[in-house]
């Protein structure tokens, strides 16, 4: 809404025809704000000399509106292309989720009890699948902060390129180095990163072949000091000309028809929250070989995470809050199993309540779990605050299923002991209750 410069001004110093800036405005006696085009060119007599301007003013208001609707509509496609590729997925896992439960449900109404045990860990493999494509569309639409660990990526790399080439007709061969230094990234998303590479591989060599990944230590690359773990994933399908490369990683471009254009777009924004870079290497005919490079730990071995096993108990009481109902019970089960007693809240107010009185009892809880986003109502942030004015030391755990939400990813700048992201499993409330109870 800022007023132009003088156009016949800028035609006589320059002595030259212009083309002045787009979107210029023109409002009318009246009030009418008209959209227009605008250029203006200096008039000369016989000696050149500049003696005028002339100005021409074209009405692009209907065009501009024209154009306005057409990128709507362009926008509005392209996520109709996103939403129609992501529920083909999504109803595919769960077809494989119902299906291994109904079988294993089968089973056990026959008698075949020591089959259930097979259909229902297939289930759970399925399941995980899910938990990624909704991580992997979080990840691209929010931008999610990793979660981080510190680990080896070879084991990672290897089980996620292994699950996503399961029951295909391309093999894999790894070249993991041993000596691999540490890194501190985020499980799930790098687990993504990889299985989407791995799918577009395997998608470019529709007649089968060998897919190679090595991962391996690299120091000082060009442009990059220092070390870094890179894995490098080659496949030896169509290729890609190199017209194209420079779009791959672009929201929505896809060489493919039945393609939605997010897979590699959220490989690129998984390696740039994690301070790496990946590039691409292809040609027609030679296949495509992706770099993904990510920076290596400061951490030593010895300062990483063990992964015990799961016969962990404790005891004490455990407040969980969620507004659903199935959350509360799952995680409830759960924690019961591990030897605490739970006592649940649907709401901020519930859970302040509870905790109050358990405190001014003499019996405070061990661990408070809280949902971060109660529809309606106070979610765990809030909550959190109340929690640490009655007692500072309080063990406070918040629970989201949007990872990108920076308490998650940061849980002590934000009064948090620990985090966790659903959905999960036993395994991971298991650990997380190690971490933060006392025993």
């Amino acid at each position: 809404r800022e007023r132009c410069d003088n156009p016949v001004e800028k035609v006589m110093s320059s002595g030259s025809i212009i083309e002045l800036a787009n979107h210029t405005c023109l409002i009318s006696k009246d009030g009418r704000e008209i959209v227009i085009a605008d250029s203006g060119a200096p008039i000369r007599d016989y000696e050149s000399r500049i003696t005028g301007v002339v100005l021409v003013f074209r009405d692009v208001t209907e065009k501009q509106k024209l154009n306005d609707s057409l990128a709507r509509a362009q926008k509005l496609e392209s996520l109709g292309i996103l939403a129609g590729g992501i529920a083909h997925d999504f109803n595919n896992l769960l077809a494989g989720i119902f299906g291994y439960v109904d079988m294993a449900k089968e089973k056990a109404a026959k008698g075949n009890i020591d089959q259930v045990p097979m259909h229902l860990n297939k289930a759970l493999g399925v399941f995980d699948r899910a938990k990624a494509l909704t991580q992997q569309l979080l990840t691209f639409s929010k931008g999610g902060t990793p979660v981080r660990k510190t680990i080896k990526l070879g084991p990672l790399v290897q089980h996620s390129a292994s699950f996503a080439l399961s029951g295909s007709n391309v093999t894999s061969r790894f070249d993991i180095a041993e000596d691999l230094w540490w890194c501190d990234c985020d499980e799930n998303q790098i687990g993504q990163a990889v299985d989407n590479i791995v799918i577009n591989g395997k998608q470019a060599m529709p007649m089968g072949g060998t897919m190679t990944i090595a991962v391996a230590n690299v120091t000082d690359r060009p442009g990059h000091p220092g070390r870094h773990v890179r894995i490098s994933i080659h496949d030896s399908g169509i290729g890609m000309p190199k017209e194209i490369l420079p779009n791959i990683f672009d929201p929505f471009f896809s060489t493919k028809k039945t393609g939605h254009g997010l897979g590699l777009a959220t490989v690129f924004s998984i390696i740039q929250r994690h301070s790496g870079w990946i590039d691409v290497e292809s040609a027609p005919g030679k296949g495509s070989t992706f770099h993904i490079y990510l920076p290596a730990s400061l951490k030593s071995e010895g300062s990483a995470p063990t992964d015990e096993t799961s016969t962990f108990t404790g005891t004490g009481t455990v407040l969980v809050m969620d507004d659903e109902e199935f959350m509360l019970e799952i995680v409830g089960e759960m924690l019961q199993e591990m030897g605490y007693s739970i006592v649940v809240a649907k709401n901020g107010q519930e859970a302040l309540a509870l905790f109050s009185h358990a405190e001014a009892s003499g019996h405070p809880f061990v661990a408070n779990i809280l949902d971060l986003t109660i529809p309606g109502g106070t979610g765990g942030k809030e909550v959190a605050s109340e929690l640490l004015k009655i007692n500072p030391h309080a063990v406070i755990v918040a629970s989201s299923g949007y990872s990108e939400h920076p308490i998650i990813s940061n849980p002590a700048r934000n009064g948090f002991t620990d985090s966790i992201v659903k959905p999960y499993r036993r395994g991971e409330l298991t650990n997380l209750m190690r971490r933060v109870v006392k025993h």
